[in-house]
């Protein structure tokens, strides 16, 4: 049924193709056929870094052979445990990374599969104990220098004494929560593990689990930077805990459910750093010294009891009921943190309910910028400075950092943006921006935030604050101009912007985000989500207006997971200049294009929310531009797999992770596989080059459908992707 390493579909050049009648230029972006990096049938969320030797790591999940049965809460459904797998890549002249034997052999990072720390009551309707595997959540990747970081959750927490490196047997204190909507089922809790490697992911050491499982851990990532030529380097890491187990989702927001998003009051945000001194190949003890993990915000404030009321769903590893008078609560809870660091500073930025005692139901977000080695410790510094609206509801904040010298004088070194509006959940919200300019600190942010008083943790000061409201990026999208740049994220209050992404380069910096005109016509069909961009100079101090990038004209069509990315910084050893033709230059393909922007983007089936089945993966696009995205070229697939609804095809693609070359010619791309028939799942890979200039399309004249919208060119909608679909099929004969 399926053979994904066998020749596919023929990604070639379409010179001059015809199509209904109109002729287009030659397809500029060449993808290769994909082939299949997991060795199960549960390959799930790959992940893929380029280092800076030009080595590609991936990392994903997997089955391991003779793994038990596990529940997954986020699925609602029962599958084999996971366990986190790396492989990597070296490309060369006579290596192109597109052939399965290029690939090493997988790592098991985790290897917690196969055992286990705890017996719950895991199974549906059944209060019998048993053995729960140690499946892993997505394994997330950070690389700097030759540094990579993997970080995961699991279910296996066998340490309950995290301050002495390795395993303490029986000091396990994980416990488990039971799912009373999910048939009385009761699921561990999840502790936070990392792995790193220090040679461009050629070998790996072993995972060091960095939480105990006492509360429920879920949304981990890190950050870091590397000095070349000291080869001395930095690492940090967050995660949020929640002490009385991960809530479900409330299905107001597409993929809330169980994610982290929905706490308790009293989860907090975690934190732990690491130096990396690789300047002497014989201290192996001083390559990662990890610092001992803290709590950084203060939610939690010595409370104890059940939150929200009396039924008592906590479980110990023995089995029984946990005292409530040792489950941590608190007003406020902290959600899905986002890491980074510029320099040796750490930069944090979460959502967090307003701990208000009813009268608000919303979010704030809260940043914090630190010394990496320093974390927050007092009660102003735990608090974070509130950036958003104090009236609004804000949630999903994201950054985008640059180092000073990159950025220069009044530069941008972040780029901190969040979705906005004043309905909880997933009502309709606009995407809202400040900039940190010449700095990292609140005083930094542009527009400004009440600095002086913003890091407060009282509902009653927090509400007054006088954050001057920062750029409304996605108002009134298709006829946006700069003055709606100021209007109050109300002001059309039937669009909705999501998904929201970003490319920071020196002088300029590009948002992107999916939008609707109009939510009442996206659940009628009438309306869909397509990805717009602009962009921001510092120098000219405007916004450029918005382009629809997909311009998907079928409203039964959404974009879905979309991505936009720019190119790594030269090499200082092939490229030192950064300039390709200078002597000193070795390998040009080192040498680093700003201009050159990617967009990616999956597709899926644009449905009711209250649809029980939800929506339907279809597959996964690709475009690129040569001109800092002024022009874009025709996209092409970047998975051979498309779904059913649209293609006939019984496989789909969804959740993309894709890198650039710093020349920008060449991509690398991973993603989700699935078999719509059998449910199994793969991490799939593939490469891609650029092999021209962009330039503005001419708009069709033909009884193809094509979007009217503001743009610099007519990108095609899904009917022209599906004939271009087919010529490809029959070159590929």
């Amino acid at each position: 049924m399926r053979n994904l390493n066998s020749t596919r579909f023929k990604y070639t050049v379409l010179g001059a193709a015809v199509v209904a009648g109109v002729a287009y230029a030659a397809t500029q972006i060449i993808v290769q056929p994909s082939i299949t990096l997991s060795a199960g049938t549960s390959g799930d969320k790959p992940k893929i870094q380029r280092m800076g030797d030009g080595r590609l790591v991936a990392l994903y999940g997997d089955n391991t052979p003779g793994a038990g049965t596990v529940y997954d809460v986020k699925a609602d459904i029962e599958r084999t445990a996971r366990d986190a797998y790396a492989k990597s890549c070296l490309p060369s002249s006579t290596v192109t990374c597109n052939n399965p034997a290029d690939w090493s052999a997988p790592v098991n990072l985790s290897n917690s599969a196969l055992q286990s720390s705890i017996q719950t009551a895991w199974k549906a309707s059944d209060n019998t104990r048993y053995t729960y595997p140690g499946d892993i959540d997505k394994v997330n990747i950070k690389s700097t220098g030759s540094a990579v970081v993997a970080t995961w959750v699991s279910k296996y927490c066998p340490d309950g004494d995290t301050s002495t490196l390795g395993v303490v047997d029986g000091t396990s204190q994980q416990r488990a929560i039971k799912y009373l909507e999910r048939a009385g089922r009761t699921i561990p809790f999840s502790c936070t593990w990392v792995a790193r490697s220090t040679n461009n992911g050629v070998s790996w050491s072993p995972a060091v689990q960095l939480s105990t499982g006492l509360r429920d851990a879920i949304q981990d990532s890190s950050s870091g930077n590397f000095n070349s030529t000291t080869k001395t380097g930095q690492v940090n890491i967050s995660w949020q805990e929640d002490p009385q187990g991960l809530k479900l989702g409330e299905a107001d927001g597409p993929g809330d459910g169980a994610s982290g998003a929905n706490v308790n009051g009293g989860t907090d945000v975690w934190y732990t750093s690491a130096t990396m001194d690789l300047s002497v190949p014989s201290t192996p003890a001083n390559d990662f010294v990890l610092a001992t993990p803290v709590r950084i915000t203060d939610n939690f404030a010595g409370d104890y009891g059940i939150s929200g009321g009396t039924l008592n769903i906590i479980y110990d590893g023995t089995g029984a009921n946990v005292d409530p008078a040792t489950l941590e609560k608190g007003q406020a809870g902290a959600a899905r943190p986002n890491i980074g660091m510029v320099g040796s500073t750490s930069i944090i930025a979460y959502e967090e309910t307003k701990g208000a005692g009813g009268l608000d139901e919303g979010k704030f977000i809260r940043y914090h910028a630190f010394p990496f080695n320093t974390p927050p410790a007092t009660a102003t510094e735990k608090a974070g400075c509130i950036i958003s609206n104090p009236a609004k509801n804000a949630r999903r904040v994201r950054f985008l950092t640059q180092s000073p010298t990159d950025a220069g004088a009044g530069g941008i070194q972040m780029g901190i943006f969040w979705k906005e509006g004043i309905v909880n959940g997933g009502g309709p919200s606009d995407i809202v921006l400040r900039r940190g300019i010449d700095g990292l600190q609140p005083a930094n942010l542009v527009p400004a935030v009440d600095s002086a008083n913003c890091a407060t943790s009282d509902y009653a000061t927090a509400s007054t604050l006088s954050n001057t409201p920062g750029d409304n990026v996605s108002s009134r999208t298709p006829t946006a101009t700069s003055a709606n740049l100021l209007d109050d994220t109300e002001a059309n209050d039937t669009e909705n912007a999501l998904a929201h992404r970003g490319v920071l380069r020196g002088r300029d910096m590009w948002i992107g985000y999916s939008y609707t005109s109009n939510l009442s016509n996206l659940w009628s069909q009438t309306d869909n989500y397509n990805f717009w961009l602009r962009k921001f100079n510092v120098d000219t101090g405007a916004w450029s207006r918005p382009t629809n990038v997909t311009r998907i004209t079928d409203k039964n069509i959404n974009v879905r997971e979309p991505r936009i990315f720019g190119t790594p910084k030269s090499s200082e050893t092939k490229c030192p200049t950064g300039i390709p033709a200078d002597v000193t230059t070795t390998d040009p393909t080192f040498c680093q294009n700003t201009d050159i922007i990617y967009v990616g983007w999956g597709t899926e089936t644009n449905v009711s929310p209250f649809d029980p089945a939800g929506p339907q993966n279809l597959g996964e696009y690709i475009t690129g531009s040569t001109d800092a995205a002024e022009n874009f070229q025709l996209p092409v697939k970047l998975s051979e797999a498309q779904g059913v609804m649209v293609w006939g095809i019984e496989e789909s693609a969804f959740e993309s992770q894709i890198v650039a070359r710093p020349d920008g010619r060449r991509f690398y791309g991973v993603w989700n596989q699935q078999n719509l028939l059998t449910g199994d799942t793969y991490a799939q890979y593939t490469s891609g080059d650029m092999s021209g200039e962009s330039e503005p399309q001419p708009v069709p004249r033909s009884n193809i459908t094509m979007s009217s919208e503001g743009g610099a060119f007519p990108v095609i909608g899904i009917t022209l992707l599906g004939l271009l679909g087919l010529l490809r099929r029959r070159q590929g004969r």
